[in-house]
């Protein structure tokens, strides 16, 4: 297949490139600066230079492929405000909208990026697709943007696919910068008593899942990509200390890590989800590699430490 990815630069959206190059797909990627493209480009990735917010930049490569993975999301440096918030999800709204209307012209299979936050605070209670969006702060702008393309399925035979990552860890992202830095510079707590679950997957099991989405995923259905063991933040943390041989770190106040970082990111963050993955299991194919966060942190870890 001819793929058009957006974001492709990015921690996901590179992971998801490398996956369609080595499943034999035609891969255009979607970036900002050629520069950081060149280990992708030698791997056979043709580039596209374009801007989230300037559809203009991009949308007419849809004609030529035969499907689109939304996987960018804006830039935006410093605390995590409502405004810087609401600019991230204009961005996303404005791009993903721009492509979905050009797949609807086009005929051509959608596959966007949603997340488990769309899904709100459920205590220790299990999450499945058919779980109500109830979302948390991070999650608003992709539950809006998901009931606009699941009406567009629903009204106009638009062809999409919805994969909702839960928290993604490997040697880049979120995971090195929030976790992984900051533990290396002394700086990582728990937020509060760290009970809360969250639901990890390893970021090339996640991009593997877009493979299989592509070829088996059913037009208007959502997926939940998450590994088989949900995990309370506490008990995150203490295996990533334990693996690097470092002794447990304390924990902060949830509202003092909110005037530090933003209060939509820290609510986000200290909210608990117990995700289940049956569905893409039964419907995709889909089987992580690794099953746990204590099966794949390690093997991350050897990459981030030089190992």
């Amino acid at each position: 297949m001819h793929v058009f990815v957006t974001g492709a630069t990015g921690f996901v959206g590179a992971a998801i490139v490398q996956q369609l190059l080595q499943d034999g797909h035609h891969v255009i990627g979607l970036v900002r600066d050629p520069d950081k493209a060149a280990a992708l480009i030698r791997q056979g990735m043709e580039t596209r230079v374009g801007e989230m917010t300037a559809p203009a930049s991009y949308v007419d490569v849809v004609s030529s492929v035969d499907a689109v993975v939304q996987a960018a999301q804006l830039s935006s440096a410093g605390r995590f405000t409502e405004k810087r918030k609401d600019r991230i999800n204009r961005a996303d709204e404005t791009m993903s909208l721009a492509l979905a209307e050009a797949c609807l012209r086009d005929g051509k299979r959608f596959l966007y990026t949603s997340g488990c936050f769309n899904y709100g605070d459920h205590g220790a209670e299990w999450i499945d697709e058919r779980t109500p969006a109830t979302p948390s702060p991070l999650g608003e702008g992709h539950a809006r943007v998901v009931a606009r393309l699941s009406a567009l399925h629903r009204d106009r035979g638009l062809d999409v696919v919805i994969l909702s990552p839960g928290f993604v860890y490997g040697p880049g992202g979120l995971f090195k910068a929030s976790f992984y830095d900051t533990l290396r510079k002394g700086q990582l707590r728990v937020f509060g008593r760290g009970q809360n679950y969250w639901s990890p997957v390893q970021v090339d099991d996640l991009a593997r899942a877009y493979g299989l989405a592509l070829e088996r995923g059913q037009a208007g259905q959502v997926y939940n990509i998450v590994d088989d063991a949900p995990i309370p933040l506490r008990t995150l943390v203490d295996a990533l200390t334990a693996a690097q041989g470092v002794k447990a770190v304390g924990s902060i106040p949830p509202w003092l890590m909110g005037l530090l970082l933003g209060s939509p990111l820290v609510e986000s963050l200290t909210s608990s989800f117990r995700v289940r993955n049956v569905k893409a299991k039964e419907s995709l194919g889909w089987l992580p590699r690794y099953a746990s966060f204590a099966d794949g942190i390690h093997p991350v870890l050897r990459t981030l430490n030089g190992g």
